[in-house]
């Protein structure tokens, strides 16, 4: 098994393409097969924030990565569904639109879904994914390499779950409440999309790292990283495993990455062929900020006293907030209420499943992590 890890310093095209083709030229992808067929691309589109913000796959990488599908005689296919806006807000916000437009992308409709299994999942067996990629013949993943409040990163593995059409999302946290639970459904999508024949066969992760996100990710609380590489393998656990390796992450940490492990849909990290250039060292060091699991106890009054003490809760800003309500929106527990004071939205923490979707999408970064109250009695 193998990932391929390129140097690549900046947003360029043609330096882009040269790093990617050099890249699955080592992967022995075969680029014939993209002539004629319809190629779904999946890059991270969360919210409407700048490309310099890292929030997003940088848009100029996107359209490298469309333009080499288009040399090969491939026809593009933007597959994406943004938490709360609508895909066109979010592209022309981002300047996606005129890539779009430019390079001629077709645009799915991700509202028509069809329902993919998974009959080896951990726990969830059926998903619903845009029929689009029924007629598609190939998958490029294209994700942004973010830290994560609750899944520590977001990369290849849970780049996917962009997929589930919109609000959507926001309900699997109602399903999957632990970030233990959350981790293995992501792994069961990814293992669905791997085995389940409706949709495409050759599935290949090429991920931006050129700039990362570091601490409170994955939305614009996070800040900006320069790690300057690309990474691109044909399995997402193990280019998720080598990024998260060269920037420092510590991968105990990483639920997605272990569990993967452990269940077998990932060579064991000394069988993954880690192939870099030779300008790469481990050169940055990166913390990700804390974040448990809600599942402390099985009795749901002590639960809610634990969650509180033992696990980061997220906290508005006053001084940020704009009252938008896009927290309140998301939220899939419906713990977030009107401003009690007229400055801030009301969490009920004692509801709050410490999902963090609410901070990952907040236009104005007024969300942030604090400390629990043990943590900080025993620091």
């Amino acid at each position: 098994m193998k990932v391929i890890v390129n140097e690549c310093s900046h947003y360029d095209v043609e330096a882009i393409k040269t790093k990617v083709i050099a890249a699955l030229n080592k992967l022995s992808f075969d680029f014939s097969k993209l002539y004629n067929a319809k190629v779904a691309l999946k890059p991270n589109l969360l919210t409407s924030a700048s490309p310099e913000s890292a929030v997003i796959t940088h848009p100029v990488f996107f359209k490298a990565i469309v333009q080499i599908v288009k040399q090969h005689g491939g026809i593009p296919v933007l597959v994406e569904s943004p938490a709360v806006h609508s895909l066109q807000r979010v592209m022309k916000k981002t300047g996606y639109d005129a890539i779009v437009t430019e390079e001629d992308v077709l645009v799915a409709d991700t509202s028509d879904y069809i329902v993919i299994h998974n009959d080896a999942a951990h726990h969830f067996k059926r998903f619903e994914v845009p029929k689009i990629l029924t007629e598609c013949d190939i998958l490029i993943n294209i994700p942004k390499f973010k830290t994560h409040a609750l899944t520590h990163i977001t990369c290849a593995v849970k780049n996917l779950f962009g997929t589930i059409h919109g609000m959507k999302k926001s309900q699997w946290h109602i399903k999957a409440k632990t970030k233990d639970e959350f981790a293995h459904m992501l792994l069961d999508l990814y293992q669905a999309y791997c085995t389940d024949t409706a949709v495409p066969k050759t599935i290949v992760h090429i991920v931006d790292a050129i700039t990362m996100m570091e601490g409170d990710g994955p939305g614009p609380s996070g800040r900006p990283a320069f790690l300057g590489v690309i990474g691109v393998s044909y399995n997402a656990i193990a280019v998720d495993y080598a990024l998260s390796q060269l920037a420092g992450f510590s991968i105990d940490n990483i639920p997605t990455i272990i569990m993967g492990f452990k269940r077998g849909l990932c060579s064991i990290p000394q069988n993954i062929d880690i192939i870099k250039d030779s300008e790469i060292s481990s050169r940055i060091s990166i913390t990700p900020k804390e974040a448990g699991s809600t599942k402390i106890l099985g009795i749901p009054i002590i639960n809610r006293i634990l969650k509180n003490l033992l696990v980061a809760k997220p906290l508005p800003d006053p001084e940020k907030c704009t009252l938008c309500y896009q927290c309140k929106q998301i939220c899939p527990v419906k713990a977030i209420s009107t401003s009690k004071d007229g400055k801030v939205p009301w969490y009920d923490y004692s509801v709050c499943i410490r999902c963090y979707c609410c901070m990952e999408i907040c236009p104005e970064s007024a969300i942030s992590l604090t400390k629990p109250l043990l943590q900080r009695i025993l620091k």
